[in-house]
């Protein structure tokens, strides 16, 4: 990473339906972690995972997954995995350099992907409903324009080949 970036945290999260594998939602999810953060043995990656039972909108049972990581430097190694994983399709380039005004909220990004296609190891970055939703929570210490910011460390992002 060519500038120093700071993350306060990241929240990958999807829900499952009642017709849908759970630990296949959760596999999608996990596809968006690096392999060495996932391996980790000793435990020290301050990754909490928490799945919220709900009902849907037809009273359909539906489990809300989210996984929420606080550290740092976990979360820099991250960032830079998911843009990897963006960067692998120039589909993916062209519609986040399209859209990053509509998916930036103060100092956070909202990414959603295909859930079935990051099941099968796929990244495809998409507007619909049946989502992994990533959101990265930068830490930018100015007052304004803080939008800006995070567009010029995502874009700077895209045009690293490293």
């Amino acid at each position: 990473m060519s500038q120093d970036i700071g993350i306060n945290n990241i929240t990958i999260s999807a829900i499952s339906h009642a017709t849908e594998d759970e630990d296949k939602v959760l596999e999608a999810m996990v596809y968006f972690l690096p392999e060495e953060i996932i391996n980790d043995e000793e435990g020290d990656n301050s990754i909490d995972i928490n799945t919220i039972d709900s009902k849907g909108c037809f009273g359909n049972p539906i489990h809300i997954h989210e996984i929420s990581i606080n550290n740092n430097k976990i979360n820099k190694r991250i960032f830079k995995h998911i843009m990897q994983l963006i960067k692998s399709s120039e589909n993916n380039i062209n519609k986040l350099k399209k859209d990053i005004d509509l998916r930036i909220e103060k100092s956070k990004i909202y990414l959603r992907f295909d859930k079935q296609r990051a099941y099968l190891k796929e990244c495809k970055l998409v507007d619909g409903d049946d989502v992994v939703r990533v959101v990265i929570n930068f830490k930018i210490y100015v007052p304004k324009n803080k939008e800006q910011r995070v567009k010029e460390i995502i874009l700077n992002e895209l045009e690293d080949k490293a």
